[in-house]
């Protein structure tokens, strides 16, 4: 009678039989497949990291919402007196409370909020106080131009912010980035309806070369872009210029350096391309910069847009025009946020939760 060792017994009878050649070529066909079919982009875990985003937009929402309604009323001001002056009426009691009737102010706030909401959600956003017209209808036919002048300007954010920021990290310390440096200073400090004036005195008026109102063409986008995007475009640019120059102390540059690989593509590869999240991230937070400057300079350069339409509104006080475009603005902000996040964070997984 033999005794046989039980770890040899174990090792034994769990040790799997070694996979034929048909089972070993399905699973690197299998492995294959998934490898180039289902890229980062499908893994659940970016999804998970998606769906969490889009539950946070509702609760922003619905803030921002009844913030942005409940101070139009606690903020002073009576849109009911307004009419009654801009329409020669007097302002009797029996002409306030009819007016009041009328516009549903006469409700409770909590009332006129939820009313409001809900017919908000289907893109029914009352009539207008002053001019009695569908908001919506007004508010969304002027829309486009505003938005084909935030996309201009946005671009212009882009390229000039990597150019002058790439630029000053590579010429740190010299000439270059000195000028740079007081060029940034300079945009971040003049306002974008000071350099307004200041773009249609010097290229319109003195040298002649740019329509200073719209006309339709494509040569009027050129100095409200400018207007618009010349302060975002600055602070991009020093921020990409420091991400760059702490990327550039990073120890697998400094290895690359010492591989002697080329300067264009340390620069390019590893040092710009580590520095541009950053700048990504920040692109999302400069489209409601570039929504709120285009108020102001589109009624400068008389731009059928919704600037003017909500700075006549803000005066009037009429309320269902300035609610849409607030909404409409927060809507805008908070899913340009959410598209960027999602970039960074499928770009760097690191991101994710």
């Amino acid at each position: 009678m033999s005794l046989q060792n039980p770890a040899n017994q174990d090792s034994t009878a769990t040790t799997p039989s070694a996979p034929s050649t048909l089972d070993s070529g399905m699973i690197t066909t299998q492995a294959s497949f998934g490898k180039s079919f289902c890229p980062r982009f499908w893994h659940s875990r970016f999804w998970r990291y998606t769906f969490v985003r889009l539950l946070y937009l509702l609760p922003v929402l619905l803030v921002a919402s009844f913030g942005v309604f409940m101070l139009l009323r606690l903020g002073g001001g009576d849109p009911v007196a307004q009419y009654l002056s801009l329409s020669n009426l007097p302002s009797t009691p029996e002409n306030l409370a009819l007016t009041r009737a009328k516009f549903g102010l006469d409700e409770p706030l909590l009332l006129q909020y939820i009313s409001w909401l809900g017919r908000a959600i289907w893109l029914d956003f009352g009539s207008s106080f002053m001019s009695g017209r569908e908001v919506a209808g007004e508010f969304f036919s002027l829309l486009p131009t505003t938005l084909e002048l935030v996309g201009a300007g946005l671009v212009l954010v882009i390229i000039c912010s990597v150019i002058l920021g790439t630029l000053g990290a590579l010429y740190q310390g010299r000439i270059p980035d000195m000028l740079i440096s007081l060029f940034c200073f300079i945009g971040v400090c003049m306002p974008g309806f000071w350099l307004a004036f200041l773009l249609v005195w010097g290229f319109s008026i003195t040298l002649g070369w740019l329509p200073a109102v719209w006309n339709g063409s494509l040569a009027s986008f050129v100095l409200p872009s400018i207007a618009i995007a010349l302060m975002s475009a600055c602070v991009s640019a020093r921020v990409l210029r420091a991400n760059m120059i702490e990327a550039a102390s990073a120890r697998h540059v400094i290895y690359a350096k010492a591989r002697l690989l080329p300067k264009s593509l340390i620069t390019f590869r590893h040092v710009f391309a580590n520095a541009l999240l950053p700048l990504l991230a920040m692109i999302g937070m400069h489209v409601g910069e570039l929504l709120g400057g285009a108020l102001v300079v589109e009624s400068i350069f008389a731009m059928p847009g919704i600037g003017l339409y909500c700075i006549q509104a803000i005066n009037n006080h009429d309320y269902p025009v300035i609610q849409c475009f607030i909404l409409v603005l927060c809507v805008v902000f908070t899913l340009s946020n959410l598209l960027v996040d999602l970039i960074c964070a499928y770009l760097d997984p690191r991101i994710q939760p």
